[in-house]
């Protein structure tokens, strides 16, 4: 009884704290053709390493597109695994950087979450609370994601019918749909 209260109070200041920055900080939704997407943040679990790969995967495509990449991976320690290479990623979540109310409290999360990028895709499959914080609260212009029915409000654009363990089908998806969308103008 008592962690349910604890969790309805957490859930509740979660809340909260997002209508808080969402009414402070205006989101413009803006749709863009993937050739003329120049900024992109990735949010996905750092700590298994085979979604860590397939992050990478997707860090070095877009790479090679000439979009610039910051990618922002979580971690349910305090230390970066052996397989994570820091010089690839620009920031890793760890334990220390997150609030009991899973709310993320280091600067360099606050400064993802401003960042206005063209693009966030999020491979947060698994529902990691601090994770889906990021997504909602984050000003990106087009958000990403995978439809899991509670984040229907945080996405621009989401992939239906994939299984959360099957991220290379999303992968596969996520890239040709990017490549079909065309704007009005483009049209």
């Amino acid at each position: 009884m008592i962690l349910t209260l604890i969790k309805r109070i957490k859930k509740f200041i979660v809340k909260r704290k997002l209508k808080k920055i969402l009414r402070d900080k205006k989101r413009k939704l803006q749709i863009m053709e993937f050739e003329k997407v120049r900024t992109v943040g990735i949010l996905y679990d750092a700590g298994d390493e085979d979604k860590y790969k397939r992050a990478a995967f997707l860090f070095r495509y877009l790479r090679s597109k000439n979009k610039k990449v910051n990618a922002l991976g979580i971690l349910a320690t305090a230390e970066v695994p052996n397989y994570a290479d820091v010089n690839l990623y620009n920031s890793y979540i760890t334990s220390k950087d997150i609030a009991w109310t899973a709310f993320p409290k280091a600067e360099f999360v606050a400064d993802f979450i401003s960042t206005e990028f063209d693009m966030l895709i999020d491979l947060n499959f698994y529902k990691n609370e601090t994770l889906s914080i990021i997504a909602q609260a984050s000003l990106a212009h087009f958000k990403v994601g995978l439809n899991q029915d509670d984040e229907i409000d945080t996405y621009d654009f989401m992939l239906e019918g994939i299984k959360p363990e099957d991220m290379n089908v999303f992968l596969k998806e996520l890239l040709k749909y990017l490549e079909i969308i065309k704007t009005k103008k483009a049209l």
